[in-house]
């Protein structure tokens, strides 16, 4: 058996290096350089620009929740008739089958037979291989 290293490491505190991002300082520079004029005309465009992309979002929300409020409508639409149509395919094969006459209780046995058919057959072999 190994033995283990019973003696306890210090735990070195973190150092945090600060890089400046070149574009950050640029903007930041730009600021201090405008007058007290430049900046409250910049800051009005700034709140207009807001404005007018706060409209925008609104609109942008009302024309998806009247898509949304159509598309699940239609989805809804579109999974009752696939149910209906998978209650009638069902319905027929159930006639089909009661046809036959092999009985109810055979029913059951045909399923699992036509099920099992979709399975095995194909098997995965994981190979490892180890290259040096």
């Amino acid at each position: 058996m190994a033995r283990r290293n019973t003696s306890v490491q210090p735990v070195q505190p973190v150092r945090v290096v600060h890089y400046v991002d070149p574009a950050m300082q640029s903007d930041l520079q730009r600021y201090g350089l405008l007058n007290p004029a430049e900046m409250i005309r910049q800051q009005q465009r700034n709140t207009e620009l807001y404005l007018r992309w706060k409209t925008r979002q609104a609109e942008i929300k009302e024309r998806d929740r009247k898509y949304r409020r159509f598309w699940t409508g239609f989805g809804a639409l579109v999974g009752l008739a696939f149910l209906g149509l998978v209650a009638v395919i069902g319905r027929l094969v159930f006639n089909f089958l009661a046809a036959l006459d092999l009985g109810v209780l055979a029913l059951p046995v045909v399923l699992v037979l036509v099920v099992s058919l979709g399975f095995g057959g194909h098997r995965c072999i994981t190979i490892v291989q180890h290259w040096h």
